[in-house]
């Protein structure tokens, strides 16, 4: 929840026809309805206070103290509170990641260690042969 806190409007690329985050280098395409729901998020991040500074970030969750992004904590609770559990959403992400780039790759990325980093890409797999050869063996 630590980075996703953080985000600011700066990091929203908004085409028109699609919606886009920067993450890194290459800004990553939010698919619909997630792209509405961002776009209405940056429109609407009017805080509690009178006032923004304008030095600081517009921050896409703030809170209600001015200038300040929301706490992690509080984010996931008021996800949990709409029905999306952050846990399992980042365990989803982690797999969808895991079937795409090597072992090695995830690890440098995410900063996990290598053995972490082939346990997400085995479990991204399935279990395959060795799970099948083990329930015969049962």
């Amino acid at each position: 929840m630590g980075c996703i806190s953080r985000l600011t409007t700066e990091h929203i690329v908004d085409r028109g026809d699609t919606l886009a985050l920067k993450l890194g280098r290459v800004p990553v395409e939010i698919p619909a309805p997630l792209d509405d729901l961002i776009r209405q998020l940056a429109e609407r991040r009017n805080g509690r206070a009178a006032t923004i500074p304008i030095e600081e970030p517009k921050w896409l969750f703030h809170s209600t103290y001015p200038g300040q992004p929301i706490d992690p904590h509080t984010l996931g609770r008021r996800l949990k509170a709409i029905g999306v559990p952050p846990q399992l959403a980042r365990h989803a992400s982690l797999m969808d990641v895991a079937s795409e780039l090597l072992a090695v790759v995830i690890s440098r990325l995410l900063g996990f260690h290598r053995s972490t980093g082939d346990n997400r890409t085995r479990e991204s797999q399935g279990y395959g042969a060795e799970y099948a050869a083990d329930i015969i063996r049962r």
